[in-house]
């Protein structure tokens, strides 16, 4: 069984997609990285490491420009890029590096597909598979708008708030109003759905390091708004306690708004 080796910037929830799922298929996960101002300091390639000075001047030709979310340089090898043409992170290998995945979504998916129990939480019919999809791609719709929120820093503007509590509140309506009659986003069972979601709010919970610019702005958090949804409350709530997501998530559950 070929092992997934995941190169990220850490922590990171949008990782967690993958680990969570694994758990549950039994497929044989290895995360490489470092906080995201140390990764300017990796090589960022199938054998991913931290560099010394020596290394830099050796990898001097995988030098190149930061993307979203960095600043400065990183060093990213061509094969690298040829794996994941796009040069960002959460980047995954299988096969001993010749398959590249990109997109924590895709990710996430191959942790589905592969493994000792898989496929897992991925459906039992094509039009079960495709419900999955319509929640997976309606919630990375919702995960931009969190990711500009929350790296937003100085230049985050009282309508830009406005904007991200609107587009909060729709999206929790819309899952509260389906998990008031289903105990899951998609049916009776947990699902890709479910994790992508726990995990969205997740990264969220970085809101709370926001107290400047919200005081500056003059707004509050968004995210304790959760208990005014009390049935994806509580089906939150459940996931965090279950030790496939606890494992994972429990530095996030407080500032989620959870006390496990």
């Amino acid at each position: 069984m070929s092992k997934i080796r995941i190169i990220s910037y850490l922590p990171n929830p949008r990782v967690y997609k993958a680990t969570i799922v694994a758990r549950f298929s039994g497929a044989q996960i290895e995360v490489l990285g470092d906080t995201p101002p140390e990764m300017a300091n990796w090589l960022w390639d199938y054998d991913a490491f931290k560099m010394t000075s020596a290394d830099k001047e050796v990898n001097a030709a995988s030098l190149r420009k930061a993307s979203v979310g960095f600043a400065g340089n990183v060093y990213k090898t061509d094969s690298f890029l040829l794996a994941n043409p796009f040069g960002d992170i959460p980047m995954a290998y299988a096969n001993a590096g010749r398959d590249g995945v990109f997109e924590s979504n895709s990710i996430m998916r191959l942790a589905a597909l592969t493994g000792s129990n898989a496929p897992v939480l991925y459906g039992n019919s094509p039009e079960e598979q495709a419900r999955i999809d319509g929640f997976l791609d309606k919630t990375l719709l919702f995960a931009d708008l969190i990711q500009r929120y929350i790296l937003a820093g100085s230049s985050l503007t009282a309508d830009f708030h406005e904007e991200m509590e609107r587009a909060f509140n729709k999206y929790c309506s819309v899952l509260d109003n389906v998990l008031t009659t289903n105990t899951h986003l998609v049916g009776s069972k947990l699902s890709l759905a479910d994790i992508v979601m726990i995990c969205e709010f997740a990264l969220m919970s970085n809101e709370s390091r926001m107290n400047d610019e919200l005081e500056k702005i003059k707004r509050q958090r968004i995210l304790p708004q959760l208990k005014n949804y009390s049935s994806l409350y509580s089906h939150i709530q459940r996931l965090l306690k279950l030790p496939e997501f606890k494992k994972d998530l429990a530095p996030y559950a407080g500032f989620m708004g959870f006390n496990l």
